[in-house]
């Protein structure tokens, strides 16, 4: 039995990926901060890698908003970690991106996310860019515009709501995980989602037509909204929406190829 290592196994994502991995016959350790195999970002890649045939990383500690702590915590603790599973023998691994990182990106999110990317590539594990990941009982972003629909027929709207989105389900990016873990890395990251580009307005008004409402969308600002974003963080408080995710939302990949998932796995397109 083939077994694969997952960090950030108890989130959204990670969860689904797991679930995938353990329908497939793989044996799953499951890596985080809670439960028996404890492991954290910014610590000592302490794991004991015995039966791993893969690594599968999710983790990252969005409370960090600098950048010296983002580089501490999430770049160079997701080199150590894995280097620690190239050392011990671990040959293939998937490192979970974003669509937020590309060249000449914005946010600290999607640059921090570049910079572990490049040294995944140089180890040889394959890089994955999900979109918008959606799913039965989403989380997430998708959990948190799927909350927004259902709380008020009144949504407040970013800008003029043209920015697109690309939506891929949980299952779908999940299977995708689970066969890059069975071949040769690409050499290139993979952007995965079903290619559709779906305008926010649109996006959020199919998620509250899933609920039987009809939204009323009152346009903000985006500079407003990022405003409001900082000053809030300025003063401790903990707003729903970071502002650097705003500016990986406004400031996005202005082409993204998702030829090279498309080949490997199936998409559906979002309903």
């Amino acid at each position: 039995m083939s077994g694969v290592a997952i960090t950030g196994a108890a989130g959204y994502v990670g969860s689904a990926i797991a679930r995938c991995f353990r329908a497939h016959g793989w044996q799953v350790l499951e890596l985080g901060r809670r439960g028996p195999h404890r492991y954290e970002l910014g610590g000592e890649a302490k794991v004991d890698w015995t039966g791993i045939d893969a690594l599968v990383h999710c983790a990252w500690d969005f409370r960090l908003t600098r950048w010296e702590e983002i580089e501490r915590v999430n770049v160079r603790g997701s080199i150590r970690l894995m280097e620690a599973a190239r050392q011990a023998g671990v040959g293939r691994g998937v490192f979970i991106s974003s669509l937020s990182c590309f060249e000449g990106c914005r946010s600290l999110y999607g640059k921090g996310k570049l910079a572990v990317e490049k040294e995944a590539l140089r180890m040889g594990f394959a890089v994955v860019r999900p979109g918008l990941v959606y799913g039965e009982r989403p989380g997430g972003m998708m959990g948190a515009l799927e909350k927004a629909a259902k709380a008020s027929p009144v949504v407040p709207l970013i800008g003029d709501g043209s920015y697109p989105q690309y939506p891929v389900h949980e299952e779908d990016l999940a299977e995708l995980i689970v066969a890059l873990c069975q071949r040769t890395a690409p050499v290139e990251p993979v952007s995965a989602a079903s290619g559709e580009a779906i305008p926010f307005r649109e996006l959020l008004r199919r998620i509250a037509a899933r609920h039987g409402r009809k939204p009323v969308f009152v346009p903000v600002p985006w500079r407003l909204i990022l405003a409001g974003l900082r000053a809030m963080e300025a003063l401790g408080l903990n707003p729903p929406f970071r502002s650097d995710s705003l500016t990986g939302f406004v400031f996005q990949n202005p082409q993204p190829n998702f030829e090279a998932a498309h080949k490997i796995a199936s998409f559906r397109p979002f309903a």
